[in-house]
């Protein structure tokens, strides 16, 4: 740039250069000269733009986010597990009253009551019962003297359930639980435990133990 204006100036000033002289030549090379340097300066230009750009690149690469997001999953249902209520068995409690004909009784559920008792059957049942009748067996606690002609297997029809320092069996019959034993004398007795008292085996075992044959009852037939 500096050269074309010295030439320019030269060529202005017609005092220091001769009128022969031709300036066709200094001002192609000069022209020349220009284009080079515009040339230069474009295609440094050029290239830092591509410096820039890609810094831009390969900050925008080196910075990408590489984590990989997973779709949330959704938690299993929580199931709480009921357990079923277990029912709770009638306990049993000692009997103060008056002694039923034909028994002796030591023990029974907490909150029934002996409806009667007679030579053939002793009768318990809750004491809110609706049927008061001894004789009418339905949900009630009966003890019946087996008849002496019953054979002696089927006496023995059931689980065997220790009672006593004797055994006793154990069957269910339509939902009633029938208990068949001997007594301290030897005599076969049978108690049907109805389903509201949820008694097992040792329960009604230990029932039965407390309840004595006495003045000849159960001495049935047929």
């Amino acid at each position: 740039m500096n050269d074309i204006k010295r030439l320019l100036n030269a060529a202005l000033d017609e005092e220091n250069l001769p009128m022969n002289t031709d300036p066709t030549d200094d001002l192609a090379r000069g022209r020349r000269h220009l284009v080079r340097r515009r040339a230069a300066i474009t295609s440094g230009v050029a290239a830092a733009a591509l410096l820039v750009g890609g810094g831009v690149a390969w900050a925008s690469v080196g910075t990408t986010d590489t984590t990989t997001h997973k779709a949330p999953v959704a938690a299993a249902p929580i199931t709480k597990t009921v357990d079923k209520p277990v029912e709770q068995q009638v306990t049993l409690v000692a009997y103060t009253g008056k002694q039923p004909k034909g028994y002796r009784v030591e023990q029974v559920p907490d909150g029934w009551v002996i409806q009667g008792g007679s030579e053939a059957s002793l009768t318990i049942a809750p004491k809110d019962a609706k049927d008061k009748n001894p004789d009418v067996f339905l949900d009630k606690l009966t003890v019946l003297s087996a008849s002496s002609d019953t054979p002696a297997d089927q006496l023995k029809e059931g689980t065997p359930v220790p009672t006593g320092g004797r055994t006793g069996y154990l069957r269910s019959t339509d939902g009633i639980q029938i208990f068949t034993y001997q007594d301290k004398s030897g005599r076969w007795v049978q108690i049907q435990v109805p389903a509201q008292l949820h008694w097992d085996g040792a329960r009604i075992a230990e029932f039965a133990t407390g309840i004595t044959v006495v003045n000849g009852a159960g001495d049935s037939h047929g």
